[in-house]
């Protein structure tokens, strides 16, 4: 009997070797780039929400461009009503110097032309300008926003500019007027200054304390924005008119506190509005102060850094 023969095809089995490593490279190869393959398996289902959702950021896109529209309006017509304030006043000046060199060419009528001088004097001495804000009024009480939206970390800090702008204001004025602050945030929480129920004189010898006292109180900001419930207060005081500085709209519905505000100003004293920051970002912001403002007989300006 012929003996079976024992040698190894060492070539043939090289082979297989070979075969059998390249295949599992290839399937761990695979299985570790299998997430990245994109699905493209897509249901009718889902086109049909990647559709909408096209269809609804196409909207959103269309709405910003018609909010920014809205709000560059607003501003170009709030620098309309400034350059108009001017315009007067320039005019007042001018009727003034006209009088003055009539005086000197016509003595026979002096003293009629004095007393219109004087007419003119009074009146451009009883009228201030604040920001763009027209007014004659001697009793104010400003309205300042001390929420949490006024300094927000590395964002925006608007702290500081408020106080500026308190400043500005009271610089404005040509003479003595009586304030009363009303510091409002979080719940309802009102500050009010003087805390004795009276009225405080400005001079120009007592605006820095004014001034100062608004630096203290952005120091303890925080909260929320109850506004509604700080221009009711102020309408508790009877004042000649009222300023808001603010840097956002209500915390609560904004067409609630028009509403609220308005029925309770039976008196009709006029309510004008300081926005402060950033304002033409928030929309509900600037229709709340222009329906605010409208309804109050004030006026509606704009205050931003730098």
């Amino acid at each position: 009997m012929k003996k079976r023969s024992r040698e190894i095809n060492i070539f043939s089995m090289a082979t297989l070797d070979l075969f059998a490593s390249a295949l599992g490279a290839f399937m761990l190869i695979t299985i570790v780039l299998l997430p990245f393959f994109p699905n493209l398996n897509i249901s009718g289902r889902e086109k049909a929400e990647l559709r909408q959702a096209k269809i609804k950021l196409q909207q959103a896109k269309a709405e910003l461009e018609q909010v920014k529209a809205e709000l560059e309006q607003a501003t170009a017509q709030s620098e309309r009503e400034r350059t108009k304030l001017d315009r007067q006043t320039a005019k007042l000046e001018r009727e003034k110097a006209q009088l003055e060199r009539a005086m000197t060419k016509v003595p026979q009528t002096k003293i009629q032309l004095e007393k219109q001088v004087a007419a003119l004097q009074q009146e451009i001495d009883d009228t201030s300008v604040l920001l763009g804000i027209r007014t004659k009024a001697k009793r104010f009480v400003f309205v300042i926003d001390m929420s949490s939206s006024i300094y927000q970390p590395e964002q925006h800090d608007y702290r500081q500019f408020i106080a500026l702008s308190m400043h500005d204001i009271l610089a404005a004025f040509k003479s003595e007027i009586e304030v009363r602050l009303i510091g409002f945030q979080g719940a309802d929480l009102l500050h009010y200054w003087p805390q004795d129920g009276g009225y405080f004189q400005v001079k120009k010898d007592t605006r820095d304390r004014v001034v100062s006292l608004v630096k203290n109180w952005m120091k303890s900001i925080g909260g929320g924005s109850p506004t509604r419930v700080a221009l009711l207060a102020a309408l508790e005081l009877h004042p000649e008119e009222i300023i808001l500085l603010s840097d956002g709209a209500p915390t609560e519905d904004w067409h609630m506190v028009v509403q609220a505000v308005t029925a309770k100003n039976k008196q009709k004293i006029p309510i004008h509005a300081v926005a402060v920051g950033n304002y033409t970002a928030d929309r509900d912001f600037i229709d709340f102060l222009v329906q605010l403002t409208e309804q109050n007989n004030g006026y509606v300006v704009g205050a931003k850094p730098g």
